[in-house]
């Protein structure tokens, strides 16, 4: 997909269409997602650097990875030193962690701005509510529709990870059994595609409109010519500050009185070992009996809403807080909880707060001040919401062996270490933080 992209950077007369899917979008969402790097990427780099073709074996090597991954994250070194560790030095690794900004070292490998409107060839998308890459497929949905004002393309995005949003989708996925109408075979899609661009045959007949979308929880497929079509109405919740019983609630009124919650987060004690392997974007199972976030999180939790809606769209979330230090990982999750105690998660949001305001420019915060971050580029979502289900989200740090640890000091991330830890993060979640959740009646 990214390489598909690239091509149209500078676009050849003979390139008549292209079908990214599950794109990723260097510097957006890989190899770091909103300013954070993971541990995968030096997995990665060894995939595709190693051999002339990629290198399944060692790439398949879960418990050489993890157990590099653990070792790293136990003794709390930099993630620059992520690759010495693991006994090859890698120099593209080093080179991407030279570039944690969105500058122009990832700003040449893809169009930028008015490049994106001198694309004038039939485009089609794939990707899916549990793609890595969704972030990268949207970022450039979004940047060729900001600036081309004659855009040609389609949309396909359903219940499918990373791999179904490019062959097949996998029937179960998590736990959870997908809707029979989004068993497609995305691959025969693509070739009726080019037979549609290419010899004049018919449009794919799942290409009703610009925007085609699979809705959880009721087996159909909507059809839409924008992505704000996705949705006609929204939800606001604010983060509740009285604890009951091991949640906070979500309330829908702003609330009068400023008010927060205290957390403290220890940066140094990693008990918390846990690695992604199979996981579906971060989480283990879509469908759980329980919830056990990590400690770094709170669980925030609504009333019992009025299932008579979808959640259909890309969340919106404004948190307000004040820290001790000068830069924070932010993580936001989001789950329906059904009236049988079933948890389905939906999504997870990250964020390093210092590149929230802007991507192309760190700006760290102001420790004691409250500060607004923004998590803005969020997972797109469509599922119907069982009748007299809660929606649940917990927020917190992102902290665990699967990404870069920031230690909020302000200095190069990649540099940090748990030597420069004088103290624990002091946190002050305030009431006034605001999530939109964008729902379709």
């Amino acid at each position: 997909g990214f390489a598909q992209w690239s091509a149209t950077k500078y676009l050849h007369p003979a390139l008549k269409t292209i079908v990214p899917q599950a794109a990723a979008a260097p510097g957006i969402d890989f190899p770091g997602t909103n300013g954070i790097f993971p541990t995968y990427l030096l997995r990665w780099l060894h995939f595709v650097m190693d051999n002339k073709l990629t290198d399944y074996t060692g790439f398949f090597d879960d418990n050489k990875w993890d157990s590099l991954a653990g070792n790293w994250y136990q003794r709390g070194l930099s993630f620059r030193s992520f690759d010495t560790l693991e006994g090859r030095p890698n120099m593209v690794y080093q080179r991407m962690l030279a570039h944690s900004s969105y500058d122009n070292y990832w700003q040449n490998m893809i169009p930028q701005r008015e490049e994106f409107g001198q694309i004038n060839i039939p485009i089609l998308t794939t990707t899916g509510y549990y793609d890595d890459d969704q972030l990268g497929a949207m970022y450039y949905y979004n940047q060729y529709h900001k600036w081309n004002k004659n855009p040609n393309d389609y949309l396909i995005i359903g219940p499918f990870d990373h791999g179904g949003s490019q062959y097949k989708p996998a029937k179960i996925l998590g736990g959870y059994q997908i809707d029979s109408v989004a068993n497609i075979s995305i691959i025969d899609i693509v070739f009726n595609w080019f037979d549609y661009v290419l010899k004049g045959g018919k449009i794919p007949a799942i290409l009703k409109d610009r925007v085609n979308f699979e809705v959880m929880g009721t087996n159909q497929w909507k059809h839409v010519a924008t992505l704000d079509q996705m949705h006609n109405d929204s939800i606001t919740f604010y983060l509740g500050n009285q604890l009951d019983g091991k949640s906070y609630p979500l309330i829908k009124e702003k609330p009068l009185k400023t008010a927060f919650i205290d957390q403290v987060v220890d940066m140094t004690e990693r008990n918390d070992l846990r690695f992604r392997q199979s996981d579906i974007i971060a989480f283990t199972q879509l469908i759980d009996s329980t919830l056990l976030p990590e400690k770094e999180k709170l669980v925030f939790m609504s009333e019992p809403v009025d299932g008579s809606f979808e959640i259909s769209g890309s969340i919106n979330a404004a948190i307000d807080l004040s820290i001790n230090k000068k830069d924070i990982d932010l993580v936001l999750d989001l789950y329906e909880l059904t009236a049988d105690g079933i948890y389905f998660a939906l999504n997870e949001s990250l964020q390093r707060a210092s590149y929230a305001k802007d991507r192309t420019t760190r700006h760290l915060l102001q420790p004691g001040q409250i500060e607004t971050i923004r998590l803005e580029h969020n997972f797109i979502i469509s599922k119907k919401l069982e009748k007299g289900s809660r929606i649940v989200i917990t927020v917190g740090v992102n902290k665990s062996p699967n990404w870069q640890v920031n230690y909020g000091m302000g200095k190069d991330v990649n540099d940090e270490t748990m030597a420069d830890v004088k103290e624990p993060f002091k946190i002050k979640w305030y009431n006034s933080s605001r999530i939109t959740i964008p729902i379709l009646r």
